[in-house]
């Protein structure tokens, strides 16, 4: 770099003469002697002044991309702002829903505990299903959102987790109530197979246990119970069931039985017509016979019979108006 410069100045130290010569005739020529030292001087102020634009230019540039990027921000963080707003009422109503389900919840465990009392009022049987009932009374709750940062947690990551929370919920009450649901369908089928309605509206003129015979002229074990009635009054069934027999039975004459299930069992006995079959499905509250005095009678009735699991019980509690 020294050599260069020395070069330089040896060739142009004395500097640059410029001949000035008028166009008119008669007028001197004039020249006009530049030093090295003040060409110097101006090229550098051309080349610190074209430094200065370029430098600049790109100084310019680079603010304009900064403000873009501000720009482009602030958007995007009043966009957010708009969201927020947007989102808090939504917020809001999840926690409502949760009210909503808390409210569902009591109801839910109001009606499992009049379905507790109604078994145990009514039920002779108790399903499996409604020995596995339980009740929690616990309300639900959101929990705190676990996070590491909770200056960063915003109202949308709040929402999910909510709606997250919120819709286990859902999942654990519809559980709740099909589990409920499954109880009273198989309860209402327990007492649809349940014999309580009276086969023949009447008076009982011979109770079940011991009595004395009129035909036999001993005491024996009534198994049933006596329903006087007029000849070829209908009788109808107790209960659903299925029609185990129909025919004729010593002592009974003919004679009805009807599996009802649940470990159920019916018999109509001494009657004069029989009206369904053997295998044939019966609804409660379906004729099935007419009364009669067959067999071992001392006049037209029924002989109506309740066994449970083949053991002839007191059909009384079973009768209902």
């Amino acid at each position: 770099m020294g050599k260069a410069w020395k070069y330089v100045k040896r060739k142009l130290g004395r500097g640059f003469t410029f001949l000035v010569v008028p166009n008119s005739s008669g007028a001197n020529t004039k020249s006009v002697t530049i030093p090295f030292s003040l060409i110097v001087v101006v090229l550098a102020i051309i080349i610190f002044n074209i430094t200065i634009f370029i430098g600049f230019i790109i100084q310019a540039g680079t603010i304009y991309g900064q403000n873009q990027t501000i720009y482009q921000t602030r958007k995007h963080n009043r966009k957010l702002l708009k969201e927020q707003r947007e989102i808090k009422p939504t917020l809001e109503k999840s926690y409502k829903i949760v009210e909503e389900l808390n409210r569902i919840k009591r109801d839910r465990i109001r009606i499992n505990t009049t379905w507790k009392a109604i078994q145990q009022k009514g039920g002779r049987v108790i399903t499996q299903a409604s020995r596995s009932t339980s009740f929690r009374g616990n309300p639900y709750i959101i929990p705190e959102q676990q996070v590491k940062d909770k200056s960063i947690r915003t109202s949308l990551d709040e929402l999910k987790y909510n709606l997250g929370q919120i819709n286990g919920y859902i999942d654990e009450e519809k559980k709740q109530q099909r589990q409920l649901l499954d109880e009273l369908t198989a309860y209402e089928r327990l007492l649809d197979h349940t014999p309580s309605k009276w086969p023949v509206y009447s008076s009982i003129s011979s109770w079940f246990g011991s009595r004395f015979h009129p035909v036999l002229k001993e005491r024996k074990h009534h198994e049933g119970v006596d329903l006087p009635a007029v000849h070829g009054t209908k009788v109808c069934a107790a209960a659903d069931g299925v029609v185990s027999f129909a025919g004729w039975e010593s002592g009974y004459g003919y004679l009805i039985k009807i599996n009802h299930g649940y470990g159920y069992e019916t018999r109509y006995g001494h009657n004069s017509k029989l009206l369904v079959r053997a295998g044939q499905a019966i609804k409660k509250g379906q004729v099935i016979c007419l009364v009669g005095s067959t067999g071992v009678a001392t006049g037209p009735h029924l002989h109506y019979e309740v066994r449970i699991n083949g053991t002839p019980v007191n059909p009384v509690p079973f009768l209902r108006k």
